[in-house]
Formats: structure tokens, sequence, C-alpha cells
């Protein structure tokens, strides 16, 4: 198993400038799922305060926190994609040589592109669902469309980091085979 200190080690950073757009993107998508983050911390830590020191908790915290991770979650994943830093089990793929172990590499990012684009697509109509019904959460009465339509683009990106992924590796099996 190859594991580095650091999230990008500069060994599969993209090149070109594709790559580095791809790149880029994620990596914003990923500081704005980041600060979503914070913000969630800081909105919990004041219902917290507010519940046991003025027995006043935030009213829809709860929702807020489930809509608020629920985007940066999704934000996440074309950056986790984008350099490989899913959760794999290698024991029995490691004997294979570099070939085999670059072709199930490439058949598995396709299997991510399949399920981004799978995924994108459904909550574009579940987004456009809730906004033609009128969808709103039951506490705070947020349309139920706004976080979902901020999912879209994240599974969109996360179907772009994928597939340049299968390239990537697809590129490496003809390497190692010649």
């Amino acid at each position: 198993m190859n594991e580095s200190s650091s999230f990008t080690d500069g060994s599969d950073a993209p090149s070109g400038v594709v790559g580095r757009l791809l790149a880029w993107g994620c990596e914003g998508l990923a500081l704005a799922g980041g600060l979503i983050l914070l913000l969630l911390m800081g909105l919990s830590l004041a219902s917290l305060l507010g519940r046991k020191l003025f027995a006043a908790p935030l009213q829809g915290d709860i929702e807020l926190m489930e809509i608020g991770m629920a985007v940066a979650v999704a934000a996440f994943l074309p950056l986790c994609e984008l350099h490989g830093k899913h959760i794999r089990v290698e024991s029995f793929t490691l004997q294979l040589p570099a070939r085999g172990q670059h072709l199930l590499d490439a058949f598995a990012h396709l299997l991510c592109l399949l399920a981004a684009l799978l995924l994108a697509w459904r909550t574009s109509l579940q987004a456009w669902d809730n906004f033609r019904y009128g969808d709103v959460s039951i506490l705070l009465s947020i349309p139920l469309w706004i976080p979902l339509l901020l999912i879209v683009p994240c599974l969109l990106l996360l179907a772009l980091a994928s597939a340049w992924q299968v390239g990537r590796h697809w590129a490496a099996s003809r390497a190692a085979a010649a």
C-alpha cells in the first residue's frame, strides 16, 4: 500500500492546461466544502452554547447541518477522485503486474465516472421536481432544490476527474505493456 503524508505529493498532479484547470476546479470546490464545514462547526457551537447557557438552541440547526453536510461531502469528492485517494482494498491486486493494476484502476475509475453521471442526472431531475412542487425543509422552509442544484456541479466535476483518471491509467497500462 502506497501512503504519503500529504494528500498531494505531486506524483499524480494533473499536467497540461486541461489537467491544471481540472485540478483548479477540484481544489476550489474542496475549499468551498471546507468553508461550509467551518460554518457548520460554528453553527453547531452556537446552538450548543445557546442550548446549555440560555436554554435557547438555534431553531433548525439540524436541518442546516444535514443540508450543509450533503453539499460539503459532494464538494470534496472530485478532489479525492482526481488524486486517486479513495479507499481501496489491494490485497489481491498487488501481485498483479503493473499493466493489470492500471487496467483494474481504469475500470474502477470508469465505474466511478458512470456512477457520477447517473447521480448528476438523477439529482438534477430531483432538483427540478423539488422546484416545481415547491418542496421545502420542515422547520426553516429552505427550498430543497437549492442544495440539490449545488450538488450537481460537484458530481459533474467528479465525472470529469474520473474521466481524467481513466485516461491516465489507460495510458499507464499501455506504457507498461510496451
